[in-house]
């Protein structure tokens, strides 16, 4: 489990690198897609349905992201592009060319439609997040208002 979560650290922050984040926010960013891999992995063992634990590793390293951007007053994109790297179902659109490739329509489709869910769970993941916390900050801003 170990290695696995220093191999999303390290995927995320090669992408941070790619992107041109600083030294900061790259490290912070990376650190949000190990996160979300160990939301990933430790909902697997407790669901049976991969995208189960997509979406729960999506709104772990959504969560983390809005919060660092928050407190270091970047934009939160410098945190979720990185973070969502290791959850990319990457393998599953390779399976799914190949599949087509050898002839096998059926297990294609199949893998398709399994890897169209996996990205679904992770942006109905992210989007939860986003719409959560606008909607905190929005009820925030009305009380404080409310008191002045």
């Amino acid at each position: 489990m170990l290695v696995e979560l220093i191999m999303a650290y390290m995927a995320s922050l090669s992408f941070a690198y790619i992107f041109n984040l600083n030294r900061k926010t790259a490290f912070l960013s990376a650190f949000g897609g190990s996160l979300g891999w160990l939301f990933y992995s430790e909902s697997l063992s407790y669901f049976s349905d991969p995208n189960v634990a997509f979406f729960f590793g999506a709104v772990a390293f959504t969560y983390y992201g809005e919060l660092m951007a928050r407190k270091m007053r970047t934009p939160v994109t410098s945190y979720i592009t990185p973070g969502l790297i290791p959850l990319v179902p990457g393998s599953g659109l390779y399976h799914t060319m190949l599949k087509s490739l050898e002839g096998d329509y059926n297990g294609a489709l199949r893998e398709g439609i399994t890897t169209i869910m996996a990205s679904g769970a992770l942006a109905i993941g992210i989007l939860m997040v986003f719409t959560l916390m606008k909607i905190y900050y929005l009820f925030k801003r009305r009380v404080m208002h409310e008191k002045n």
